[in-house]
């Protein structure tokens, strides 16, 4: 394996740099997020810590799912069971997958059901951007948001033209797209869709992915703007590894809608309104036959739907306060079927559960000056399984000195709802289950050098668990499995570190590093899945506008795991990651067509066997090329 100066100096040679979304965007733009405060500010105009991921600087990576354009972002976790397609979830700062609130375009789309979202299934061709907001944030956006926020933001019609892509490499890969938008002085239109398939790297690990993206906007008037989104995917994908260590016709079957609309009016110079009503449905099929040679058999079905209304009222009588004051009303529906049979025994369970939530949130932005602000909110929520929850939060920056340098802190209180799964589990379910709680601080600086050809930021976070989910040895059911309770108590601390650097005209260069420690109280173990350290080192060299190469390095230290058919948690061992990619792109003389790209990537470039979730094994060395035509 390469030692880490022998990347550094490949790196180098290939005039290595900026990747990793965050970092290149850092250095080139200063985007605006809507995600950490519900207004459109700069990434330099927050308090809370944001990563921003942009479509213009992903696409050299040929990303298939939406956890490819994530890997490398400081604090985040994203581990994939296998190949793009296969199970892969979003933890932040050593919490739980359900602990992270996914959104598509600001609508929240966690399963009722389960409490999170997969996103194997979710494309990223037809994603704009991606905001990252670390630290709870139920202060806004109430359950789930205990670790931090990720809203997949859609592609909504900028420009006018056409245009389709096809890519093909190892494992008989396929990725395919189209799209057409339109843009004019009123509004806009946008309509894509897209597939992907592969036969995976083991036998029955096959995926394939179909999705369409519909997305529009338009103005009534001066003072009113009508937008609408809706997103289907649709999967299917062989499930090679689970209590088995090979499991020849395990499958599982997916299909997610995602819909929103929301009006916006501007009352006067200084008042806002805004409504806006969603829908997030998902059906689940995961089917698991006895293999040959047993008898035990699993058939679970689940069709949960998330429907939320929302009200707004902003007030801005300058550019140093902004008031935002809402109400939310949310219902979660959660219909499953469950059976299991073995040997002559069998059991099953049906359940169809509803969950309501009635809340009011506060926001205050305050921009003392140009180099100050300070972000005060709180959100009282009231739900049906959960009782009455108050969650606050506090946020400042601060730039300090003539260096730029810029001081920042927050700290906030987070929450997430019992699942239906967890409460009515036929197997080890507990009815009277509590909701769990997150208090999250962190303090962090930010530091440009060289006239901003340099760029360094550091963030110290402490997230403190209470009143966890977990299993009770003391609590046997009538099934003989310990029931679950609320007995958990854990924390995860540590430093998050990214520097950027323009090391010339046409090369910059990233490196983030994430160090986690974590403790399960209840167990006297490490949280499982969170690695203790892990970091990437990427370049991209530009030496004309048209052609891109870039260089990835990523390590992954060792974390406390558990394989899908082991009973005993084990350290899944660190690995290291090598991975190449190029684009071209050609602007066409012809009118009629605007430009052809080619693009190609190789991951694993030095074969390395590996695993990122332990028992599960990863692909060796793969390459995939594609091309792309805009009309």
């Amino acid at each position: 394996m390469l030692s880490r100066g022998a990347v550094l100096a490949l790196a180098a040679v290939l005039a290595a740099a900026s990747p990793a979304a965050r970092a290149e965007e850092a250095l080139r733009t200063d985007p605006v997020v809507v995600t950490a405060t519900r207004i459109p500010e700069r990434v330099s105009g927050q308090a809370s810590d944001v990563s921003v991921v942009t479509r213009e600087e992903s696409r050299i990576l040929l990303p298939v799912v939406a956890g490819d354009v994530m890997q490398g972002l400081p604090g985040v976790d994203v581990q994939r069971s296998g190949v793009a397609g296969d199970r892969e979830n979003i933890k932040i700062r050593g919490g739980r997958s359900a602990y992270t609130l996914v959104q598509v375009d600001g609508f929240p789309v966690n399963s009722p059901s389960t409490g999170q979202f997969d996103i194997g299934f979710l494309p990223v061709d037809l994603l704009e951007r991606v905001e990252v907001v670390r630290g709870a944030q139920s202060a806004l956006y109430g359950s789930n948001a205990m670790s931090g926020v990720v809203n997949f933001i859609p592609r909504k019609g900028e420009g006018t033209g056409l245009g389709a892509s096809l890519a093909a490499g190892s494992f008989d890969t396929l990725k395919w797209g189209a799209f057409g938008q339109g843009r004019w002085s009123k509004g806009g239109l946008f309509a894509g869709g897209g597939g992907y398939r592969s036969d995976g790297i083991l036998p029955n690990d096959d995926a394939s992915i179909g999705s369409f993206l519909g997305s529009g906007d338009v103005a009534l008037g001066d003072r009113v703007r009508v937008g609408g989104m809706y997103l289907a995917t649709d999967g299917e994908k062989g499930i090679a590894v689970d209590d088995d260590v090979r499991d020849p016709n395990h499958r599982m079957k997916r299909r997610i809608d995602v819909g929103g609309v929301r009006a916006a009016a501007a009352v006067s110079r200084t008042v806002s309104l805004s409504a806006s009503a969603s829908t997030a449905a998902e059906k689940l099929r995961d089917n698991d036959p006895p293999n040959p040679g047993q008898t035990a058999a699993f058939d679970f079905t689940d069709r949960s739907r998330k429907t939320v209304y929302g009200l707004e009222a902003r007030f801005s009588p300058s550019s140093k306060s902004t008031t935002i004051l809402g109400a939310e009303y949310n219902r979660d529906q959660s219909d499953s079927f469950s059976a299991f049979t073995d040997a002559g025994f069998s059991f099953t369970d049906q359940r169809d559960v509803a969950t309501y939530n009635r809340s009011v949130y506060l926001q205050e932005e305050l921009r003392l000056s140009k180099v100050a602000g300070v972000g005060l909110g709180a959100r009282l929520d009231r739900n049906t399984e959960a009782g009455t929850q108050f969650n606050p939060k506090v946020a400042a920056f601060l730039e300090v000195g003539g260096w730029g340098t810029r001081l920042r802190a927050a700290a906030g209180r987070g929450f997430r709802v019992p699942t239906p799964v967890e409460k009515f589990n036929p197997f080890n379910g507990y009815a009277a289950l509590e909701p769990e709680v997150a208090w999250s601080y962190e303090a962090g600086v930010d530091q440009p050098l060289a006239g901003n050809a340099v760029r360094l930021s550091g963030t110290w976070f402490y997230q403190d668990f209470q009143d966890l989910i977990q299993p009770d040895p003391a609590a046997i059911g009538p099934s003989g499995f310990p029931e679950l309770r609320n007995i958990g108590h854990s924390f995860a601390r540590g430093v998050e570190a990214e520097a950027v650097a323009r090391i010339a005209a046409t090369v910059t260069a990233l490196l983030t590093y994430t160090y986690t420690d974590t403790w399960d109280g209840s167990k006297g173990t490490p949280l499982l899945g969170i690695p203790r350290q892990q970091g990437m080192l990427s370049g991209l060299y530009e030496p004309v506008p048209a052609f891109q190469a870039r260089v990835d390095w990523r390590y992954v230290g060792e974390q406390w795991d558990l394989a899908p058919f082991a009973f005993s948690p084990a350290t899944r061992p660190a690995y290291g990651r090598l991975d190449i990619f190029g684009r071209y792109t050609w602007k066409s003389p012809v009118a009629r067509l605007r430009e052809v790209a080619l693009t190609g990537r190789v991951l694993n470039v030095l074969d390395r066997h590996y695993e990122e979730r332990l028992g599960i094994p990863s692909p060796g060395i793969s390459f995939l090329l594609g091309a792309e035509v805009g009309i």
